[in-house]
């Protein structure tokens, strides 16, 4: 069985912890002698290594970190460390390891040893695991400890927390024989397993959703008050009631609601990992465990609703889910995957050694070591930042009587923060690609001896860019497999070891020499992390810059004889720091090309005896076998490669696979962030990918029985919509700007080929091929002549406009070269003029640049939109079309719309502008109790959801948002429910411009 803190933080057994490795000496095995070849007399690509000695990449272009950290303690280990605590009137420290054991010891950084205080897994029968300990605020009279340990996975009753009974001797020890359960739910993975008492006197107890890390919340507990699930709990424990070994306090926000655990403080937590109270004014904070993007901070508030599993902090996870009866509450503050992957919380300081952190809010990660600090107003983060950067395992922090904190290593150690004595050396970190030390000649670009070219199998799709790349480990170093903390085997890459990659683009496409260096991309490994720079060529080629670390654009202009001009412009990215590390995550690689997917091919090697370049050629994993860089000790396992995307004479699935693999796997598998939680990845089974026939879980943009692959039909696959459009829903979201219409051909026939499943919806299928026909019969007819009117054929477009599924249909004609230029020119007309803007967003690519629609996007600013001078006329059309902001898909303005949510022919007199526009950005925060949705739970296990029509002695009778009524009687209503989510959907003004949120604004505002 996994131990409890491997189920907590499952998905770092898929991290690296570099520092650990333990290199194994394992067999090649028979597939890799093949390619290794070791008794072949043919020649290999390099013979002999030359040592990289001219590196200067050491260290980091930022400053360091203000603190580190250091041990105390340092004559005390112990084994799998989780939980500290401290008690007034005892100035010791106690430590709870996660296998049962609790000890004490004098704090004193001399202590010699720990003492024993109890070993619970021998003493409680079927305990397995340890979670958390707090001393009652009574402690000095009544001498009761709590803990929270588990028993074996799934049992009902499996996770407890019972009081126990401490002595006053020197030193104190715990009788087991004194042990009174106060309270069990079901254990599972998450088990939260905090324990703390409040400044109220009551013990606050965080549960989590008793669940492996995935599928999410399998339960459905998140938003669920009838179980003690995902919560965050309060009892009184100093008085008992209806048999029960606590009272509830009667000041508990569910206390009255029907169904619901009334010991429930908060909820909507996935795994609760460590919480604290400010010792000065009460306040309580949980570090929440997150799923696939974010790792979470809460400053909880009475009755809060944290949001798992409708999301995930900031993103959507279930957005059909059942939400609770509270509004969910945003994170104080959310850490993506690239900088955090197990969150621990951790506790407000209030010692005297750190006076500058007075007040501050302390945190850290327990995958990758880092500690941040925040500072809270009360209402607000006033402050936040990072403090140090560790190799710890941050599992638990906790405080002595004098408010110091501590930070506890899951290892065994115990840690505090001192200020940084390390001197700011990031002036001396190359500023210039030439000072990096990884050219002979920058300008030329001839790699420096000992720096080895290398190239891939299928290459990532950047925006057109051709790619050229370079490995450089330190010395003759090489990669070897090693074992990580938990004994899992991993490629272990040599310290300050590089690869980098210089992006070329040509100006004048099909034209080699045209071509210009636009940035080197270089990942370096300092020894525990790897780390993402970007450097930007200058005009004249002979060098490029360090971009800094926000990142920046760079606007090119590149040859087009299609564009009036001439040209067109193409905007160049070069990604922050932070955006290198959400593709390069330790999920995905972090390197992403240099493994035996991608290297195993053959590559030209200059000749040894000065003949032309391709005189020799060897498969690269040979050749970097041959001279070190790359140990042994990796040919133990199997010996797979990617397909090359372009080949044509390469299989076609693995053409597509391999394509996704690279452009898509790095967030689209376990753990890693795919928020639609289906798996690209090349060695993933495809049909364990969660991708055909799989319901799209953050939308369908209108395709009639879409799934994210519908086999056969690439027209009803989200997929391929999403790598047709340029709008929000434009995947890759990281690294590319601009549609790749090779890669959306591969994929348009690798869905086709795919043997189709049985139709679910007769009519949606009709639906689908009447579309494809008419494309086909619109193509052959212009072909063959046949247009009977000049007409004609811009009617047939508007018709296939009309649809998702239409346009998609219309475009693949178009990628094919199946319209003349002249039919081609008018579906480009009337696509990017359309009034839908999920037909619009697929017609995008085909605008310029400049003349595109700057859209608002998810990052809103409503005093931009509201200093704008509307144009009501402009704002009627905007209500009134077909995917724009469909405001009259619900709302009826005078004798237009539809008759589902109020009636706005005189909102105008209601609401302000602002309020309008607050009203539209948040629709749950002030919702009309005439047009609440109910969500209703029948006897059959059926459930409907809409606004309530009417209710009487005989039946409940509920609208959904198509207007179809729902009658169900009342004697078969099992449950029925208010929901604080509008049906008004959050988001509608995001794929709008501001031009265009001001107009409908305006528009609103008139209606009186």
């Amino acid at each position: 069985m996994k131990s409890a803190v491997q189920c907590l933080f499952a998905v770092v057994l898929l991290v690296p912890r570099l520092f650990a490795a333990d290199a194994t000496n394992a067999v090649i095995a028979p597939t890799w002698k093949a390619v290794l070849q070791p008794d072949s007399s043919e020649p290999v690509g390099i013979e002999r290594r030359v040592p990289w000695t001219t590196s200067r990449l050491v260290g980091s272009p930022e400053p360091p970190l203000p603190y580190v950290v250091t041990r105390v303690f340092p004559k005390l280990k112990f084994k799998d460390l989780v939980d500290m605590a401290n008690t007034a009137g005892i100035d010791r420290l106690f430590v709870a390891e996660q296998w049962g054991k609790v000890f004490s010891f004098r704090n004193d950084p001399g202590a010699e040893r720990p003492e024993l205080v109890i070993d619970l897994q021998k003493e409680v029968p079927g305990l397995t695991q340890l979670y958390g300990m707090a001393f009652h605020p009574g402690f000095a009279t009544n001498h009761f400890v709590y803990f929270c340990y588990v028993l074996k996975d799934g049992l009902p009753d499996g996770t407890h927390v019972s009081r126990f009974t401490m002595t006053q001797s020197e030193p104190p020890r715990i009788d087991s024989a004194t042990e009174k359960i106060v309270i069990t739910w079901l254990s599972g993975g998450h088990n939260g397993g905090c324990v703390k008492f409040g400044l109220d006197g009551f013990l606050y107890i965080s549960t989590g959703d008793s669940a492996s890390p995935d599928p999410p919340d399998p339960l459905n507990t998140g938003q669920d008050l009838s179980d003690l699930l995902s919560s965050v709990l309060r009892v009184d424990v100093d008085h008992e009631d209806n048999g029960k070994a606590y009272r509830v306090p009667a000041d508990n926000p569910f206390v009255s609601a029907p169904g619901a655990r009334n010991e429930i403080w908060a909820y909507g937590f996935r795994n609760p990992w460590r919480m604290s109270i400010d010792r000065q004014n009460g306040a309580l904070w949980v570090g929440d465990v997150g799923w696939e993007l974010w790792e979470m901070i809460y400053r909880v508030e009475r009755g809060g609703n944290y949001g798992w599993s409708i999301v995930e902090g900031p993103q959507s996870v279930k957005p059909n889910g059942k939400p609770g009866p509270t509004p969910i509450l945003a994170p104080v503050v959310s850490h993506p995957h690239s900088e955090a992957a197990s969150i621990t919380g951790g506790c407000v300081y209030h010692g005297k050694r750190l006076r500058q952190l007075e007040g501050t809010y302390i945190y850290g990660d327990w995958v990758t070591g880092k500690l941040w600090g925040l500072r809270h107003d009360g209402k607000r983060v006033s402050w936040q930042g990072e403090l140090a950067n560790s190799t710890l395992q941050v599992v638990c922090f906790g405080e002595d009587n004098a408010g110091e904190l501590y930070i506890a290593d899951y290892g065994g150690g115990i840690y505090q923060l001192e200020a940084n004595p390390v001197p700011d050396t990031s002036r001396s970190f190359p500023r210039k690609l030439s000072e990096t030390g990884l050219f002979a000649s920058t300008k030329s670009h001839t790699p420096a001896p000992g720096v080895i070219p290398f190239s891939v199998n299928a290459e990532l799709w950047s925006d057109g860019a051709m790619a050229e790349r370079l490995a450089a480990f330190p010395g003759t170093s090489g990669v070897y497999k090693g074992k990580d903390l938990w004994g899992s085997v991993k490629w272990i890459f040599p310290s300050d070891g590089v690869l980098a990659k210089t992006l070329s683009l040509e100006l004048e496409p099909g034209k080699a020499r045209a071509a210009r260096r636009i940035e080197t991309q270089i990942l370096h490994f300092d020894g525990v992390s790897w780390h993402g720079y970007s450097f930007r060529w200058n005009d004249d080629q002979s060098d490029a810059m360090l971009v800094e670390m926000a990142g920046a654009d760079r606007a090119l202009e590149i040859a087009d004889a299609q564009s009036r001009d001439g040209h067109r412009r193409q905007t160049w990215h070069f990604h922050s720091r932070a955006e290198c590390l959400r593709c390069h995550n330790p999920w995905g690689g972090p390197p992403l090309a240099f493994n035996f997917l991608e290297l195993n091919k053959d590559q030209p090697y200059p000749s040894t005896r000065g003949g032309a370049v391709d005189a020799c050629r060897d498969n690269q994993i040979r050749t970097l076998a041959h001279i070190g860089m790359l140990d042994p000790s990796l040919f133990d396992e199997p010996s797979p490669k990617l397909a090359n995307p372009r080949d044509p004479k390469a299989d076609l699935q693995e053409r597509a696979r391999s394509w996704l693999h690279v452009n898509c796997a790095h967030c689209h598998r376990f753990g890693a962030g795919g928020s639609v939680a289906s798996f690209f990845n090349f060695d993933q089974k495809l049909e364990e990918s969660r991708t055909l026939n799989a319901s799209p879980s953050q939308g369908t943009f209108s395709i009639p029985g879409a799934h994210v692959i519908t086999p056969g039909e690439p027209l009803r696959s989200v997929l391929y919509y999403r790598l047709s459009s340029l709008g929000p829903a434009h995947m890759p979201r990281i690294g590319s700007r601009v549609v790749s219409e090779d890669a959306l051909n591969l994929i348009y026939d690798w869905i086709k080929q795919m043997p189709k499943g049985p139709t679910t919806n007769e009519a949606d299928a009709a639906t689908v091929a009447n579309l494809v026909a008419a494309t086909r019969s619109l193509s052959g007819e212009l072909r063959a002549e046949e247009n009977s009117s000049p007409k004609e054929p811009g009617e047939r477009i508007e018709r296939l406009l009309s649809s998702t599924v239409g346009a998609l249909a219309l475009l693949r004609e178009m990628n094919t070269k199946a319209l003349s230029p002249v039919l081609q020119a008018e579906a480009i007309a009337r696509g990017t003029a359309n009034a839908n803007v999920l037909v619009r967003d697929l017609f995008e690519r085909f605008v310029p640049e400049e003349r595109r629609a700057q859209r608002l996007g998810t990052s809103i600013k409503p005093d931009q939109i509201l200093a704008l001078k509307g144009d009501a006329a402009r704002g009627e059309k905007v209500f009134f079309s077909e995917g724009s902001a469909q405001c009259f898909q619900c709302h009826r303005v005078r004798d237009r719309g539809r008759d589902f949510g109020p009636d706005l022919s005189r909102i105008g007199q209601k609401y302000s502008r602002a309020q309008l526009l607050e009203n539209i950005l948040e629709p749950s925060k002030t919702i009309d109790p005439a047009f609440a949705t109910y969500q209703l739970e029948a006897k059959n296990d059926q459930n409907y959801s809409g606004l309530l029509v009417r209710r009487s002695p005989e039946e409940v009778v509920l609208k959904d948002a198509n207007l179809n009524e729902t009658h169900v009687k009342l004697g078969d209503v099992k449950t029925m429910e208010t929901s604080k989510v509008s049906a008004m959907p959050e988001g509608l003004l995001q794929a709008l411009t501001a031009q265009e949120a001001a107009d409908l604004i305006e528009f609103l505002s008139t209606l009186r």
